[in-house]
């Protein structure tokens, strides 16, 4: 894959789930779809906006994963059945804070996602619960405060940063890396970030 960095992930301004992957050449990456009216979580990856060509799928395990159960596996696999790992929350998300373990094939794991600024739930969900003026004040605090995440090795050390940019009309993200990791690793974390930011859209 060799994406330069950093990325950005941009959801599409549609009445579908729609968002676009590319890399810091404007090279375009990934194009990804989420299927709407499903009772599991299921999303789909092209190599272009057209969508003749899948490469990916993404899928929550159990038939009523994605709906029901938080901590459901996401997995991703290859258009050829191949699975690359998946994402896996590591407990229910709380109003302070969820995490995230990104797992290699065998279910080793690889990463894990740490939230930077939990604090941001709290205050979301305070807001959030004025009538009215609870709605107009969260727009503003979405559009001034951002939330970031950090990918951390298996030693602790971080790797990667994804950062949520400020927008009232579209949701953008950027992915920077830290340092250099193993090159067969960069499938692995781009799926699984396009699965956090799926699951993350709606905080700031």
């Amino acid at each position: 894959m060799n994406p330069q960095f950093p990325l950005s992930i941009e959801f599409r301004f549609s009445l579908f789930t729609e968002l676009r992957v590319t890399d810091a050449s404007g090279r375009l990456l990934a194009f990804v779809k989420e299927k709407t009216f499903s009772i599991r979580d299921e999303v789909r990856v092209y190599t272009d906006e057209s969508r003749q060509v899948q490469t990916h799928g993404m899928r929550a395990q159990g038939l009523m994963a994605g709906m029901l159960d938080w901590r459901a596996r996401r997995v991703i696999v290859r258009a050829d059945g191949t699975e690359v790992g998946s994402l896996q929350a590591q407990g229910m998300r709380t109003l302070w804070a969820a995490g995230y373990d990104l797992l290699g094939p065998g279910g080793q794991t690889r990463f894990t996602i740490r939230d930077d600024q939990p604090w941001m739930s709290l205050v979301e969900a305070g807001i959030g619960a004025v009538p009215f003026v609870g709605d107009l004040v969260a727009m503003g605090f979405d559009y001034l405060v951002n939330p970031t995440y950090t990918v951390l090795d298996p030693a602790g050390a971080p790797a990667y940063r994804v950062h949520k940019k400020r927008s009232f009309l579209s949701r953008r993200f950027t992915v920077e890396e830290l340092r250099p990791t193993t090159p067969g690793d960069d499938e692995l974390v781009l799926l699984g970030l396009v699965q956090l930011v799926l699951r993350e859209r709606e905080r700031g």
